[in-house]
């Protein structure tokens, strides 16, 4: 996971698995960011299971609750694209296909 700053919008990009072992560390790293806008770069993630899905949905509301916004940018290809769209996620997490698409959402 690696932690970027663009102009005030904390991006994690994610990579290889979001799955049980990984997901207590993506949740750590968004909380220290709870109340900010915070973009979650899932283009580089080869899977995600439902502990993965759970602290994206967990998280994205804990940061609503706390004045802040999260949103997602899924490839608009592949396999975690097609996980939150068939899990009905893509509105409900605020997917973007690309991190400036994401930024210009603001």
């Amino acid at each position: 996971m690696t932690e970027t700053d663009f102009d005030g919008t904390c991006t994690l990009a994610v990579h290889g698995e979001l799955d049980l072992r990984t997901a207590p560390d993506l949740c750590a790293r968004l909380q220290a960011h709870r109340g900010d806008r915070v973009l979650v770069d899932l283009t580089h993630l080869d899977f995600c299971d439902s502990c993965g899905l759970r602290a994206l949905i967990g998280e994205a509301r804990e940061s609503r609750i706390a004045g802040g916004r999260m949103s997602v940018v899924a490839a608009t290809e592949g396999p975690v694209r097609r996980l939150l769209e068939v899990t009905g996620l893509t509105e409900a997490l605020g997917v973007h296909g690309d991190v400036e698409q994401a930024l210009a959402a603001r």
